[in-house]
């Protein structure tokens, strides 16, 4: 195979008009350019490669051309891009195994209960099914979620379930998967801006019902309050159902409460201090919390600063985790249903890799399956 080793003068010399006797694409030689300096030791593995405009200034061609080879580079398990930090290369084994029956499934936490029982979910309808797991965590953090992508292909798994890391709009990674047609399914998040199969549940509908359920009991001074994450998909529909239940009953923009803490850049005693004094300052009568982990917070806040609720205020999670049932006041709060969401984005992964396989037309199809919630009703509400 002829290679042009001093490729950046011929480029420049020819410029993108240029193609081989032998009909080799300019893209083709800028990802033999690349791929080079990865195996020769030039961009090291873990490493950020230059970007896509100084390769552009560099070699004299157009941003399509470097991102087309950079994109073959990225199917192959050469690269990997990460969100806002750029293409890294990837330590990628000489021998990539083929495992046609083993998914990969990344999730964020396991030891977190929502998450362990989504897994147990997907394993549910994958053993099933004659199937494997191999399972990795992302612990949030978008590097990693986008090395491990590339680490589950280089093991030659038939497909990924993957739970996205928080406050994120886009994935790169993920969005790298969906342009190659490798089969795989989002749960429990979206991604805007990037249309593919997701498995989560209906968190506008649950949201609504909590909301529906305060002001049913006479309340009109609702709160919602989140940590730090403001950009997850279930975090925003969690934040519009509490909108849509407040304006579908005659409140308006004023009359909405959303308040958010950020529980890792000050200590417990700071934002404690911030919940109590937005909740009294403002006279709220109700609290929608994002999750059952922030009411647990607000619960907590409550003990030290001695309001009781629900006699203070009410309280509302979302989850359903074991814990809250056995608070002193066992707390009201939106019941998911996560073996579900594992199991049917178990389910919809083979759907998608049997219609691969068959190279059948409709494994273009995006499915989004929205399962419903359930509102708890237990102790931590009361009317006013």
């Amino acid at each position: 195979m002829f290679f042009f080793d001093n490729i950046k003068e011929k480029i420049i010399l020819t410029g993108e008009k240029y193609m081989e006797k032998n009909g080799k694409h300019l893209y083709i030689q800028i990802k033999e350019f690349l791929l080079k300096k990865i195996k020769t030791g030039e961009f090291k593995s873990g490493e950020v490669i230059p970007t896509e405009r100084s390769l552009c200034v560099e070699l004299n061609v157009s941003r399509q051309t470097i991102r087309r080879a950079i994109q073959d580079l990225v199917h192959e398990g050469y690269l990997y891009r990460v969100q806002g930090a750029g293409t890294f290369v990837f330590e990628k084994n000489s021998k990539k195994r083929k495992n046609n029956n083993c998914i990969g499934v990344l999730l964020n936490d396991c030891t977190d209960e929502l998450e362990s029982r989504i897994l147990n979910g997907v394993e549910s309808a994958l053993h099933n099914n004659g199937y494997t797991i191999t399972f990795m965590n992302s612990n949030e953090q978008y590097k990693k979620e986008a090395e491990n992508i590339q680490k589950l292909k280089n093991e030659g798994v038939a497909g990924m379930v993957i739970m996205p890391a928080e406050d994120q709009k886009d994935s790169n990674a993920i969005s790298d998967l969906k342009e190659e047609g490798f089969p795989f399914v989002l749960v429990d998040r979206r991604l805007q801006g990037c249309e593919t199969d997701v498995v989560m549940s209906d968190n506008i509908d649950g949201t609504f019902k909590a909301t529906k359920h305060l002001i049913d009991l006479g309340h009109q001074r609702i709160a919602f309050i989140k940590n730090r994450f403001s950009m997850t998909s279930s975090i925003e529909d969690r934040i519009l159902g509490y909108k849509n239940a407040m304006k579908d009953y005659g409140f308006e923009e004023d009359d909405l409460f959303i308040f958010s803490y950020n529980e890792f850049e000050n200590k417990e005693e700071k934002f404690y201090e911030e919940l109590f004094e937005y909740i009294t300052k403002n006279k709220i009568t109700a609290v929608v919390s994002l999750n059952d982990y922030i009411a647990l917070h607000i619960v907590k806040m409550a003990r030290i600063k001695n309001l009781k609720i629900p006699k203070d205020f009410s309280l509302i999670g979302f989850d359903d985790k074991d814990v809250v049932k056995h608070l002193e006041v066992p707390l009201t709060t939106v019941a998911q249903f996560p073996e579900k969401l594992g199991y049917h984005a178990g389910i919809l992964l083979l759907k998608k890799i049997e219609l691969k396989n068959n190279e059948d037309l409709d494994s273009k199809i995006i499915n989004q399956i929205y399962y419903p919630t359930k509102l708890i009703i237990r102790d931590s509400t009361k009317a006013l």
